[in-house]
């Protein structure tokens, strides 16, 4: 679980003398975990979110403090707190420091060198520690209510505990290849928003009311996309926290046509016609629908060790461009047009209709919809 800053600056700065130097912007950043750092060199071993507590040793090896302050910054920590008397004194955080702080959100606060570290750190320790608490029972609960439609009382009763209304504006939000997670709670943090995020089958989720209107969809997926490699697949709007399970359904499928499209994202309301497969009450018909246009490739890729299925799927979403597909595949346009001709051949049709290319996507995505 993460605590923002300001939380922790709250509940200790009276006991242990801290005063906030610059970075107050930075005060909503969240923090994962408390560590006491005095040499450079360790800090490769921080994986993010860190709030950072340090006498400053490292000076006597060299290293300043402007140095020090710019590579926990560059490692994504949350913030910094001197013990100033000894290594480091107040004088020695210049106007540059403070400025460069504020630019970067990272607060830095002083405490006299008489403050025990180990009090403070034992102090923080337990706060993470309760809040890791609160945090796993709310995961738990969310984690049970995407699987049931609707969600049952007794689960909502327990959501509700944590300040989430049951009705809301609420969306789901699922992220793949996002490593650090506090890349995204600081940001959302500044903003005031109302979320839960929490790893579950190699994503994070991302449960969001958007009643507070503080930042729009648009914004929201702006600075999520604002690292590479993420992937979003994004629900559309459920009025009340009895229905999240089908939000869920419908940002799983959403992340699906993203991977399928190779796009960074994909709404649920963009997909169109294909919403129609969550209204269907029978597999039975989605299956036999998918064998009867995919089945053939299928089976012949599983008997021959062939790529055609994957080599077609590219060639649909390359709208059936020889040249782009073989540059998406990594393959040259002479093997692409061999495989086309087998798969023309294998399905028994030249793939220039429409309908038979939209019954053909329909099957890719009934494929998608079926793994869910």
């Amino acid at each position: 679980m993460h605590i923002q800053i300001r939380t922790l600056f709250e509940a200790s700065k009276t006991k242990y003398k801290l005063a906030l130097c610059g970075g107050q912007s930075g005060l909503s950043n969240s923090a994962s975990w408390v560590y006491l750092a005095e040499d450079i060199q360790n800090i490769s071993f921080l994986k993010g979110g860190e709030l950072i507590i340090t006498t400053g040793l490292f000076i006597q090896s060299g290293v300043t403090l402007p140095q020090f302050i710019r590579t926990l910054a560059a490692c994504n920590c949350s913030g910094i707190l001197l013990n100033t008397g000894k290594y480091i004194h107040p004088e020695d955080i210049t106007a540059e420091i403070i400025e460069f702080c504020e630019i970067n959100r990272f607060p830095i606060f002083t405490m006299p060198w008489e403050i025990y570290l180990v009090e403070i750190m034992q102090d923080y320790c337990g706060m993470f520690l309760q809040a890791n608490q609160r945090f796993d029972s709310l995961s738990a609960a969310f984690q049970n209510a995407i699987y049931q439609i609707p969600v049952p009382e007794n689960i909502l009763r327990t959501i509700n505990q944590f300040g989430f209304a049951t009705l809301g504006e609420y969306r789901v939000i699922l992220i793949r290849h996002l490593h650090e997670t506090t890349r995204i709670t600081s940001p959302l943090n500044s903003y005031g928003l109302k979320y839960h995020v929490f790893d579950h089958d190699n994503l994070q989720i991302l449960i969001i009311d958007m009643m507070q209107k503080s930042l729009s969809l648009e914004e929201i997926i702006k600075l999520l996309c604002y690292y590479d490699n993420i992937t979003l697949g994004i629900s559309d709007v459920v009025h009340s926290l009895a229905e999240i399970g089908l939000c869920y359904r419908h940002a799983r499928f959403s992340l699906a046509a993203a991977e399928f499209w190779e796009r960074p994202q994909v709404q649920f309301d963009e997909l169109g016609l294909f919403q129609l497969l969550f209204c269907t009450t029978e597999p039975a018909l989605l299956e036999s629908i998918y064998h009867r246009y995919l089945g053939k490739l299928e089976k012949y890729d599983l008997e021959h060790d062939t790529d055609y299925l994957n080599t077609l799927r590219i060639y649909m979403l390359s709208d059936c461009n020889l040249l782009e597909t073989a540059s998406r595949m990594h393959a040259h346009r002479n093997t692409i047009v061999y495989r086309i001709r087998k798969i023309k051949d294998l399905l028994d049709t030249e793939l220039n209709d429409s309908l038979i290319k939209f019954n053909l996507m329909m099957a890719f995505y009934i494929k998608e919809y079926l793994s869910m």
